[in-house]
């Protein structure tokens, strides 16, 4: 988990998050280089008033939280990703206004397919990008004409410019290590002058228009998660919202 790489949970986060508890940031820095480990240990002697250890904590369960379910409950992921289909209505404008034939598409984070196997009928070249192994291998079963890459969307492994739409579902928000500004430039460069970013489910859509997103916002649909999923994520959250830019 703290493999340096785009999915670490930032050092800042650990200790803001873990000031009250002294033991468990021990126990993390002694697991750490000890560069890693003193810059812990001196992140963690700063004051912090209670309300930023809690924003700091929610920060580091939800990426925390999805980095080991895509890696080592991958089954789980596709299961609830199967069970929050898309809006009716939000797959219909996101397929008539933004995907045109033979458009050059760059899903990001694509996990088992649930946005690519609506967008593969219709695109030309498409590219998804997946951090997980087992998820890739989950999307190339069902999906073998997509080009399935290794990769993370703070360092997109595409030309500048490459893509016609880029566009990823229910993966980013505003925070690292899943999501924000590095992020969005990423998916920036990656489009063509003139071209789209997209986000299906976004986390925290006003962050999101903040940037210069326009929204769209749709009746959710029906989703039935059996028990066992439930316990593990919570209430179904199918996507809802479209947001698109222009690059």
């Amino acid at each position: 988990l703290f493999t340096p790489g785009p999915a670490t949970p930032p050092l800042t986060d650990v200790a803001t998050a873990l000031g009250d508890e002294p033991a468990v940031e021990d126990r993390i820095a002694d697991a750490l280089p000890p560069e890693q480990a003193d810059t812990l240990r001196r992140l963690g002697r700063e004051p912090r008033s209670p309300e930023e250890r809690r924003a700091a904590a929610r920060r580091l369960v939800r990426g925390t939280f999805w980095h080991l379910t895509y890696n080592l409950r991958p089954e789980l992921w596709d299961r609830l990703s199967q069970s929050e289909p898309l809006a009716p209505e939000l797959a219909r404008d996101l397929l008539g206004e933004l995907v045109g034939p033979g458009v050059r598409i760059l899903e990001v984070g694509a996990g088992s397919g649930r946005l690519t196997k609506l967008l593969e009928p219709r695109a030309g070249p498409l590219v998804a990008i997946e951090p997980s192994a087992k998820l890739r291998c989950l999307l190339r079963q069902r999906l073998p004409r997509v080009d399935v890459v290794a990769g993370h969307g703070h360092r997109l492994p595409l030309a500048t410019a490459w893509a016609d739409l880029v566009i990823a579902c229910g993966t980013f928000g505003p925070d690292p290590p899943m999501g924000g500004p590095v992020v969005l430039g990423e998916m920036l460069r990656c489009t063509r002058a003139g071209g789209t970013v997209a986000l299906v489910g976004a986390e925290q859509p006003s962050w999101w228009r903040a940037q210069g997103f326009e929204i769209a916002t749709y009746p959710p649909p029906e989703a039935h998660l059996d028990e066992e999923l439930t316990e593990f994520f919570g209430p179904a959250r199918p996507p809802r919202h479209l947001l698109w830019r222009r690059a």
